[in-house]
């Protein structure tokens, strides 16, 4: 394909192929380094399984389409169908969790798998149970969940509670239960290991697996196998924290001070579910063990995971300018308005003063009967009211004439005063 480019140099149009590593300008003669971008192999998926391991990929996504992301085994003739999933208690940290739904070819036996999802642990309190229920009101009908969910930490054995309820069968009830043999034991401290190596102070895990009975909408005996592994997660964060250190005028002023805090996390390592009626437990169980014992998440999952992650945290933490940007224009109009209304205020306590004052010195002109004048420099002579004009001699400031009646011109030695209405 053709990419038409502007020569910097001469502003003429460049056609590149797109996989030349050398474009030619053929005006100037100038020869730019190109990079093509690498094109990977796409990965084909058979239309059913074959009894073997294959690489699956997930079709409906951008990001990953055509690229393997996990391997796995798929029982023969069996049709699945590779997607990602709907988090399902927050997105903050996962924009990507694969998952993989296995149907044998009468459809009577399903195979889940859920790849892992990363969580911060937020504590129960009436405002976040608030800003959880809307935001579950604002999303009950779409797929893709928003990145500003609530949600605690979950104990393995209530994970696998909500997986199984979710399936809405009736009379549900525990059949049997299996915790962490020596092999999973060790798995266990593989995976704390590889945490602390990334910063995390502590932790612990939690692996279990339960077998529910309940009825199907049809009146039918299923039973429901669900495995998960839960790991819980402690690390040292600097948090920047809002401190209002008063009232300043009509409105209060934050700054973001940094904190030490001890954090929470949690971790869903995978989820596995096994959906079969009771008769074909045990063929559905041997393939669900199949599956489970091949899964594995290829490395390029963790490349597309920062990859989206990346751009999700530029958005963040443009946000985040954003909204101090947004405080501090709202504080500079606050201070602003504060400052522009004190100013009115002096300027109507001034005003009324000077009011007072001119009320005040014409009754005490009137008493005295006479006016008042300014002179040339800038001071406050008085006269007798009998006087309609009164004159400033402007080479010797401190002679004064006054006359009755018409006012007459005493010459360019003399220059006639403004009465000043008591504003003195």
């Amino acid at each position: 394909m053709s990419v038409r480019i502007i020569c910097p140099k001469c502003n003429a149009v460049i056609n590149w192929n797109g996989s030349d590593k050398v474009a030619l300008c053929r005006l100037c003669g100038t020869k730019y380094s190109m990079h093509p971008k690498q094109s990977r192999p796409e990965v084909l998926m058979p239309p059913v399984g074959r009894g073997q391991t294959d690489l699956l990929t997930i079709p409906n996504s951008n990001e990953v389409r055509g690229r393997a992301i996990l391997r796995s085994y798929i029982p023969k003739n069996w049709k699945y169908i590779s997607g990602s999933s709907p988090d399902r208690y927050d997105a903050v940290s996962n924009p990507l969790v694969p998952a993989v739904a296995y149907n044998s070819p009468d459809g009577e036996i399903t195979v889940i798998y859920k790849g892992e999802a990363f969580y911060k642990h937020i504590d129960y309190t009436p405002q976040t149970a608030y800003l959880q229920n809307r935001l579950d009101d604002i999303l009950v009908n779409r797929n893709n969940p928003t990145f500003l969910r609530f949600r605690s930490y979950v104990p393995a054995a209530n994970y696998c509670d909500a997986v199984v309820q979710e399936l809405k069968l009736r009379t549900l009830s525990v059949v049997k239960e299996e915790h962490a043999d020596n092999t999973e034991k060790q798995r266990q401290r593989e995976i704390l290991e590889s945490f602390r190596q990334k910063g995390f102070t502590d932790g612990s895990a939690e692996w279990i697996r339960r077998t529910y009975s309940g009825i199907n909408d049809r009146g039918r005996k299923m039973l429901v196998t669900v495995e998960t592994r839960i790991i819980s997660l402690l690390r040292n964060s600097v948090v920047q924290v809002p401190q209002f250190g008063g009232f300043f005028g009509m409105g209060m002023m934050p700054t973001m001070t940094a904190q030490q805090r001890v954090e929470r996390f949690w971790d869903s390592h995978y989820e596995m579910v096994l959906i079969t009626p009771e008769e074909r437990y045990q063929e559905g169980y041997a393939e669900f063990e199949r599956i489970n014992n091949s899964i594995r998440i290829l490395p390029a999952m963790g490349q597309i995971r920062s990859e989206i992650l990346a751009v999700v945290n530029n958005s963040l933490n443009q946000m985040a300018v954003d909204n101090m940007n947004s405080m501090n224009r709202r504080s500079q109009i606050i201070a602003d308005t504060n400052a522009y209304t004190s100013n009115i205020q002096h300027q109507m306590i001034s005003d009324n003063a000077a009011s007072h004052n001119r009320v005040a010195n014409l009754q005490s002109e009137a008493i005295r009967g006479v006016n008042t004048y300014y002179t040339n420099d800038n001071r406050v002579v008085e006269a007798s009211t009998a006087y309609d004009h009164v004159y400033q001699n402007t080479q010797y400031p401190n002679v004064f004439a006054a006359q009755e009646g018409h006012s007459l011109e005493f010459g360019v030695d003399f220059e006639e005063l403004n009465q000043t209405n008591g504003d003195y």
